[in-house]
C-alpha cells in the first residue's frame, strides 16, 4: 500500500507540474503575443517617420536642383554678356 501511496503521490506531482508548465506556456505565449504587438506598432511608427524624411529629402532636393538651374542660368547670362562685350571691343 504504501507503494501504492508513492506512485499516487508521484504521480499527482507530475500532474501539477505539467499544470504548471502549461500555465507558464500559456503566459509566455501571451508574452511574445504582446511584444510582437509592440514591435509591430513600432515599425509603423518608424514607416511612417522614414516617409517623411523622404518627403522632406526629395522636396530639399528638388529646392538644391531648381538653384542650380537657377545659377546656371545666370551664369550662361553672364557668359554671353561677356561675350558680347569682348566682341565690341
Amino acid at each position: 500500500m504504501e507503494q501504492e501511496v508513492n506512485q499516487h503521490t508521484i504521480l499527482q506531482a507530475i500532474l501539477e507540474l505539467s499544470k504548471q508548465m502549461q500555465d507558464m506556456r500559456a503566459d509566455i505565449q501571451q508574452q511574445i503575443k504582446a511584444v510582437e504587438k509592440r514591435l509591430e506598432e513600432k515599425n509603423e511608427a518608424l514607416e511612417k517617420r522614414l516617409d517623411k524624411v523622404e518627403q522632406n529629402l526629395s522636396r530639399k532636393i528638388d529646392l538644391v536642383d531648381a538653384k542650380f538651374d537657377i545659377l546656371s542660368s545666370d551664369l550662361i547670362t553672364t557668359k554671353a554678356e561677356v561675350s558680347m562685350l569682348k566682341q565690341v571691343k
